[in-house]
């Protein structure tokens, strides 16, 4: 179960962090993109978006899984400090998820405007904090 799990583990982080690396690369290659285009391009990227709320998803079920598997006590012993900060950046992560999802809600419904340059900040304050997650992890459990 737990090896399933973990398996299911790493297929929400490849949706997670693939999406933010996605994105990162099309924003950077259609920054010439005329405004218009540009927002028309980005508005019509919602399919990236869900990969990255799935990922998001399905890495907090099997991660709480995982705990629930192995112990929650015994986890967190596990994991040390490095396991704690992980958890601390996750739920930072939520936050700025969160925050995100309610910045492309409304520049889809305004068709663009002044929050679709905020958006890609964000984006990228999300890939950082992705990676740190993942450094993190792999202090506390190598």
């Amino acid at each position: 179960m737990y090896t399933t799990l973990l398996f299911l583990h790493f297929v929400g982080l490849a949706l997670g962090v693939g999406s933010g690396f996605a994105s990162l690369t099309l924003s950077v290659t259609n920054k010439d993109l005329p405004p218009a285009e540009r927002v028309a391009f980005f508005l019509k990227l919602r399919g990236l978006s869900q990969n990255g709320s799935y990922g998001l998803l399905l890495l907090l079920a099997t991660g709480f899984g995982m705990m629930f598997v192995r112990g929650i006590r015994e986890t967190f012993a596990w994991g040390g400090p490095a396991f704690h900060a992980k958890l601390t950046l996750v739920v930072v992560l939520i936050g700025v998820f969160g925050y995100q999802q309610v910045l492309m809600k409304r520049a889809r419904d305004a068709g663009g405007g002044p929050l679709m340059a905020t958006i890609p900040v964000v984006g990228r304050v999300l890939l950082a904090l992705s990676l740190g997650i993942i450094l993190t992890a792999v202090l506390a459990f190598h």
